[in-house]
Protein backbone atom coordinates (compact mmCIF):
# COMPACT_ATOMS: atom_id res chain seq x y z
CA UNK A 1 0.00 0.00 0.00
CA UNK A 2 1.34 3.59 -1.07
CA UNK A 3 0.74 5.75 1.88
CA UNK A 4 0.05 9.43 0.50
CA UNK A 5 1.90 12.63 1.48
CA UNK A 6 -0.39 14.92 3.33
CA UNK A 7 -1.22 18.26 2.10
CA UNK A 8 -3.23 21.12 3.69
CA UNK A 9 -5.78 22.83 1.91
CA UNK A 10 -3.34 25.59 1.54
CA UNK A 11 -0.43 23.52 0.35
CA UNK A 12 -2.82 22.06 -2.22
CA UNK A 13 -3.48 25.85 -3.57
CA UNK A 14 -0.10 26.26 -3.42
CA UNK A 15 0.58 23.21 -5.65
CA UNK A 16 -2.47 24.86 -7.97
CA UNK A 17 -0.64 28.13 -8.28
CA UNK A 18 2.66 27.55 -8.56
CA UNK A 19 2.20 25.46 -11.65
CA UNK A 20 -0.16 28.18 -13.30
CA UNK A 21 2.65 30.43 -12.61
CA UNK A 22 5.62 27.88 -13.75
CA UNK A 23 3.72 26.12 -16.67
CA UNK A 24 1.42 29.48 -17.73
CA UNK A 25 -2.84 28.75 -18.47
CA UNK A 26 -3.40 25.20 -19.15
CA UNK A 27 -6.36 23.35 -19.84
CA UNK A 28 -7.92 22.15 -15.91
CA UNK A 29 -7.04 18.23 -16.79
CA UNK A 30 -3.24 19.20 -17.09
CA UNK A 31 -3.25 21.13 -13.84
CA UNK A 32 -5.22 18.39 -12.38
CA UNK A 33 -1.99 16.07 -13.73
CA UNK A 34 0.39 19.40 -12.44
CA UNK A 35 -1.09 19.71 -9.18
CA UNK A 36 -1.14 16.37 -8.43
CA UNK A 37 -4.97 16.27 -7.68
CA UNK A 38 -7.44 14.08 -9.14
CA UNK A 39 -9.67 16.16 -11.48
CA UNK A 40 -12.78 15.73 -9.14
CA UNK A 41 -10.71 16.97 -6.17
CA UNK A 42 -9.20 19.93 -8.75
CA UNK A 43 -12.97 21.52 -9.93
CA UNK A 44 -14.10 23.14 -6.59
CA UNK A 45 -11.34 24.42 -5.82
CA UNK A 46 -10.59 25.97 -9.08
CA UNK A 47 -13.99 27.19 -8.73
CA UNK A 48 -13.49 28.56 -5.15
CA UNK A 49 -10.10 30.43 -6.25
CA UNK A 50 -11.86 31.86 -9.27
CA UNK A 51 -14.83 33.51 -7.45
CA UNK A 52 -11.88 34.91 -5.10
CA UNK A 53 -10.33 36.05 -7.71
CA UNK A 54 -7.03 34.22 -7.95
CA UNK A 55 -7.47 32.30 -11.10
CA UNK A 56 -9.37 32.66 -14.02
CA UNK A 57 -11.01 30.56 -16.12
CA UNK A 58 -11.82 31.05 -19.72
CA UNK A 59 -14.56 28.07 -21.04
CA UNK A 60 -14.19 29.14 -25.02
CA UNK A 61 -10.43 27.93 -24.75
CA UNK A 62 -11.20 25.65 -21.95
CA UNK A 63 -7.68 27.44 -19.96
CA UNK A 64 -7.07 27.89 -16.36
CA UNK A 65 -4.84 30.98 -15.41
CA UNK A 66 -3.22 33.08 -12.62
CA UNK A 67 -4.24 36.68 -12.19
CA UNK A 68 -2.68 39.27 -10.57
CA UNK A 69 -4.30 38.67 -7.55
CA UNK A 70 -3.21 34.83 -7.42
CA UNK A 71 0.23 35.63 -8.30
CA UNK A 72 0.21 38.32 -4.58
CA UNK A 73 -1.48 34.98 -2.90
CA UNK A 74 1.27 32.78 -4.07
CA UNK A 75 4.39 35.08 -3.17
CA UNK A 76 2.25 35.11 0.15
CA UNK A 77 1.95 31.79 0.11
CA UNK A 78 5.67 30.86 -0.20
CA UNK A 79 6.81 32.90 2.52
CA UNK A 80 4.00 31.78 5.05
CA UNK A 81 5.63 27.96 3.91
CA UNK A 82 9.63 28.94 4.62
CA UNK A 83 8.11 30.62 7.79
CA UNK A 84 6.26 27.47 8.70
CA UNK A 85 8.67 25.57 7.50
CA UNK A 86 11.73 27.06 10.20
CA UNK A 87 9.03 25.99 12.39
CA UNK A 88 9.15 22.68 11.71
CA UNK A 89 6.01 22.62 10.80
CA UNK A 90 4.73 21.46 7.05
CA UNK A 91 2.06 23.52 4.49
Amino acid sequence: MVRRKYRSQAGIILDILEALHREGPMPPTRLSYHANLPYDRLRPILQDLANKKLVEYNPREKRVQITDQGVEALLLLRKSKKLLESLGYRL
